[in-house]
């Protein structure tokens, strides 16, 4: 094995692989829930939807944060943060969550950097079996087998 892949190795025996898309559990005061979350590594934040943090228990409210949003005049807007915990593949971690109102959104928990930074690395094939790029791969391999049984013709 060469160096740099020996590197590479020794970086990821201690990390967790995961996907875009993750099932999670939100750890609050009153209960835990299950729900699927996406993995955002350009998020510097984590967000929950409102209702999810109501239902957890959630808080207290620590502070506010300012958000970046083009939607807003501003440019910005402010969202409360409160104190839970979260569970990704198996690994519990203490978060602040902003607290938004995800309802329109896809998935109603948002992974930011400050959960995914340190003992995950997100693998976008991982996320499902239909990803493009395997569709891809496939469609690729099955061109050269073409080719090649076109040439042997």
């Amino acid at each position: 094995m060469s160096q740099r892949k020996a590197e590479i190795a020794k970086i990821l025996q201690d990390k967790k692989i995961v996907g875009l898309v993750e099932p999670v559990k939100i750890i609050g005061k009153k209960r835990t829930i299950e729900t699927l979350a996406l993995l955002d590594t350009g998020a510097t934040r984590s967000s929950v939807d409102l209702k999810i943090a109501a239902r957890a228990g959630l808080g207290p409210i620590t502070s506010v944060a300012r958000i970046k949003s083009k939607a807003e005049p501003k440019g910005y807007t402010r969202r409360a943060i409160v104190a839970g915990q979260i569970e990704i593949a198996g690994v519990r971690r203490k978060v602040h969550f902003t607290l938004a109102d995800r309802l329109g959104m896809r998935y109603p928990v948002l992974v930011g950097r400050d959960v995914l930074h340190e003992g995950f690395v997100v693998d976008i094939e991982k996320t499902h079996d239909g990803f493009k790029l395997e569709d891809i791969k496939e469609d690729v391999e099955q061109n050269a087998r073409d080719k090649n049984k076109g040439s042997k013709a």
